[in-house]
């Protein structure tokens, strides 16, 4: 998969990664529509000495694999999610990671953009 590693400046670089693999309670998302927060992106400026990382936290998409434990969710469904701060795997890829209990499915009737 693709996915914007943002650096300080901002300065992004796309990387080839890896579709993550689900922990315990985790989803991973497909990625249709991400959020961007001044937060996301200023990271770098903020905490030089922190890992460049995927940041985006905002996600919207459809479930691509669910970890050990997770019920509610399945393959195909509309969800979006809050990925977990600081941690790879974020919006900014073709493929996020959150947590189930950040995760909520999303009405037909409700756009990914409007989610």
């Amino acid at each position: 998969m693709k996915e914007a590693v943002i650096h300080a400046g901002p300065k992004v670089e796309i990387r080839d990664s890896p579709i993550p693999k689900p922990k315990p309670g985790q989803v991973i998302i497909k990625v249709i529509v991400s959020g961007s927060n001044p937060k996301d992106w200023k990271i770098p400026e903020w905490m030089p000495d922190a890992p460049a990382l995927n940041q985006g936290d905002d996600i919207a998409g459809t479930i691509y694999a669910v970890g050990d434990g997770v019920t509610e969710f399945r393959q195909g469904d509309r969800v979006a999610a809050f990925h977990e701060m600081l941690t790879p795997n974020g919006s900014y890829g073709e493929y996020a990671v959150a947590w189930a209990h950040t995760t909520f499915f999303l009405p037909e009737k409700t756009s990914y953009e409007g989610a």
